[in-house]
């Protein structure tokens, strides 16, 4: 590693991750801005679309001695992570685990899988708001089998797994 350049995470305004990014990026300093999949409802319909994996964070890879002022006074920039009076070191295993496990800059996580007989609640379509009993993940972990009691016994019905979510916990 070059002496003196070190990973910290930098606090900005609220929703202005990406032009932080630009900003810090056109000063020529290394940004990390993971992002995240997530399904949204926008008007009456779900759609899925990037947010930040952390909202109002990202990270720059920079020399405090010669970086640290046009930083943090970069258009959007509240701060950078402090505890106490010391700007807070982000080590770099950490930003390479983050790297890894975000291919093109998206985080890819995994759906937690519900156990087999858990009570799961639909939370969209023609279903939405009835409880059914978790049957088993279906292959490529796209769809779910869930068992809805109609008619006085239970029927296997296939959903899409992001249609589903735990009764508990209201997530999937």
């Amino acid at each position: 590693m070059e002496d003196g350049l070190r990973w910290y995470a930098i606090q900005t305004k609220p929703r202005k991750e990406t032009v932080v990014e630009k900003r810090l990026s056109n000063l020529n300093l290394e940004v990390f801005l993971p992002w995240l999949r997530a399904r949204r409802k926008i008007g009456t319909r779900y759609q899925w679309i990037l947010v930040p994996l952390f909202p109002g964070y990202l990270f720059c890879r920079l020399d405090l001695i010669f970086s640290a002022t046009v930083a943090r006074y970069a258009p959007g920039v509240k701060d950078f992570v402090r505890f106490g009076n010391s700007i807070a070191e982000v080590e770099v295993e950490v930003i390479q685990a983050l790297q890894h496990r975000c291919a093109n800059g998206v985080a890819e996580i995994q759906a937690r899988i519900c156990g087999v007989g858990e009570p799961v609640m639909i939370r969209e379509g023609p279903l939405s708001g009835l409880e059914a009993i978790f049957e088993r993940e279906m292959q490529g972990g796209q769809r779910v089998a869930v068992l809805l009691k109609i008619l006085g016994r239970r029927t296997r019905v296939v959903l899409p797994s992001e249609m589903v979510g735990l009764t508990g916990l209201g997530n999937s």
